[in-house]
């Protein structure tokens, strides 16, 4: 048989080619020749010397199963939730600590201001003139109030108490004629008070509530406890409440666990102490 260059041979000539071959009274031109199996049109030469022509299986393609596929998106939305959640708490007590700092700052720059134009009377002094003379006259041109609150709905708050740690002991967010309650332009909720536990009991107690009435108004969370004093240096100075207390002390008033009545007050000192910082020993 003879072939020219531009003959094409199927897979039924390979029996009679390898025959011809082998009786090796064929000679095949030095060329090269087109050879297209029947199913796929797949073009090759045909190497000199060739006996036949061989077919090479198809390779599969690997694929991903239902299953695999619904594993892997199930570890990626855990892993994901973990990490979001983790990023989503360390925010918050970034912003915690930033808005305390704020709070703190303003009152204090309110309060040196008035003492060093008109003053300062004790805490005593304070209760005797009256929760709403002693506002207007030692804070009210200092400080600049976005809403007084006469009662606590007056200021968005659905209930008249701050939860605290352990759920015990919660103290008013407006105590009738113990102090003046107001929110700030930036959202911050102020009560400072002239009595604390009673109306007969003196106090330099300030409340603060960084996210006002938004939840969750807890003492040790958004709601901080604060304290006017006179520092004999620096004049009028606020400070978180247990400034003056040992470290021991502070982490028993600041604890989940706490049982003390005036657990949760000591919070914004136990930051201040941790260098301003709510770090892992904090009962976030």
């Amino acid at each position: 048989m003879n072939y020219n260059k531009n003959h094409v041979i199927t897979r039924k000539d390979n029996e009679q080619i390898k025959n011809i071959l082998e009786q090796s009274d064929v000679v095949i031109p030095d060329t090269e020749y087109q050879c297209y199996p029947e199913q796929k049109k797949h073009p090759f030469t045909l190497a000199e010397g060739a006996t036949h022509v061989a077919m090479h299986p198809t390779k599969a393609k690997l694929a991903f199963t239902l299953a695999e596929v619904l594993i892997t998106l199930g570890i990626i939305g855990i892993v994901a939730a973990m990490t979001i959640s983790t990023l989503i708490t360390n925010h918050q007590k970034k912003q915690t600590v930033v808005k305390l700092q704020r709070a703190i700052s303003v009152l204090n720059q309110a309060y040196r201001l008035a003492y060093d134009d008109v003053g300062e009377v004790s805490a005593q002094e304070s209760l005797d003139i009256g929760a709403e003379e002693y506002f207007k006259k030692f804070w009210a041109p200092y400080i600049k109030v976005h809403m007084y609150c006469d009662r606590y709905s007056t200021c968005g708050y659905d209930r008249n108490t701050f939860d605290t740690l352990n759920y015990t002991n919660k103290p008013m967010v407006v105590p009738n004629n113990m102090g003046t309650a107001f929110i700030t332009t930036d959202g911050i909720f102020y009560n400072i008070r002239v009595a604390g536990g009673t109306a007969d009991n003196s106090s330099g107690e300030i409340f603060v509530d960084l996210n006002g009435p938004k939840k969750p108004n807890m003492i040790g969370k958004d709601v901080f406890i604060l304290s006017r004093v006179d520092d004999d240096v620096k004049g009028g100075v606020v400070v978180p409440f247990c400034s003056g207390n040992d470290l021991e002390d502070i982490n028993s008033q600041c604890s989940a666990k706490g049982t003390m009545t005036l657990n949760g007050y000591c919070c914004a000192e136990k930051i201040k102490r941790a260098g301003l910082n709510i770090d892992k020993s904090y009962p976030w």
